[in-house]
């Protein structure tokens, strides 16, 4: 796996599809690779959260004990943890290896140590998540009109 790899895995992420090659680099680099094996717990529910993960390879199970949900996420690219990287909140679910995992371990830490370097990206991403919200917000109006502004 090489730097520009990693970097190109972060700019398909919508929280960081606005940063440019120098930022995704900054993060990449910074970021801890590891080989997890599998049936290893890396959060459990209700625990706090200081970052998030990048599954490069393998399969992850969430589980979540307050819905009785699971959820087996087997798709390269895909961010556990997404809102972490921005704020302080505990995990929503418990995540277990099912096979042997390559993780992108990424800190909250680390994000802000990004923005301070790069303070307009604090905008631009500020932006592109309020972008993301009322989209949200729009789409649960149409699923549930009580949820609608009147």
């Amino acid at each position: 796996m090489s730097l520009e790899d990693d970097a190109e895995r972060l700019k398909n992420q919508p929280i960081f599809s606005s940063f440019g090659a120098e930022q995704l680099r900054l993060v990449a680099f910074s970021a801890e690779t590891v080989q997890v094996p599998a049936k290893t717990i890396l959060f459990r529910e209700g625990e706090p959260a200081d970052g998030g993960c990048l599954l490069v390879s393998g399969q992850i199970l969430l589980r979540s004990s307050e819905t009785g949900q699971e959820t087996l996420i087997d798709e390269p690219g895909t961010l556990l943890g997404e809102l972490a990287l921005l704020t302080e909140i505990t995990r929503p679910a418990t995540a277990a290896t099912v096979t042997d995992c390559t993780l992108m371990m990424l800190s909250r830490r680390l994000l802000r140590r990004v923005l301070e370097e790069y303070p307009a990206m604090a905008e631009v991403m500020r932006m592109a998540l309020a972008e993301r919200l009322h989209a949200l917000s729009a789409d649960l109006s149409k699923l549930h009109p009580e949820f609608s502004r009147n």
